[in-house]
């Protein structure tokens, strides 16, 4: 397994990778804009699509983005391929950007809450109509 900074040589592999696993009847994806391939093109421009690697396949992807303003890193979307759910995959990918603290909002009405508590993300805030969840590094 190999995690590492997505390249410009990755682009079509991860649009295909989020295609294959994220789709508008996930409660989480709450926004088209997450299924948008130039925004998936710029965040790998940018250096903010952090992908992990299994024999030469993605396995994992995640977008980020590093407000400056506010010295935190927003999770912004993320999906693992089945076959490597269960493994601590996604925590793995956030500790090799944790240089600051990470969030992610998730719409309240979103099951998705549930994975967020159960993988140890604490809760920082909410409203009618999210639930802001930070990355907790402890071990």
């Amino acid at each position: 397994m190999q995690i590492s900074l997505a390249n410009v040589s990755h682009g079509s592999e991860v649009i295909k990778f989020f295609n294959e696993h994220l789709d508008t009847n996930n409660s989480a994806v709450y926004s088209e804009e997450f299924l948008c391939p130039l925004g998936m093109k710029a965040a790998i421009r940018r250096n903010q699509m952090m992908i992990a690697t299994d024999q030469g396949k993605v396995v994992g992807a995640l977008r980020f983005y590093r407000k400056k303003t506010q010295k935190q890193i927003s999770l912004y979307q993320f999906a693992i391929s089945e076959s490597h759910r269960g493994e601590g995959l996604l925590i793995d990918m956030l500790k090799t950007i944790n240089d600051l603290p990470i969030l992610v909002s998730c719409p309240t009405s979103s099951n998705f809450n549930e994975y967020y508590y159960k993988s140890g993300w604490v809760l920082q805030k909410q409203n009618t109509e999210f639930k802001v969840w930070a990355f907790n590094n402890d071990p």
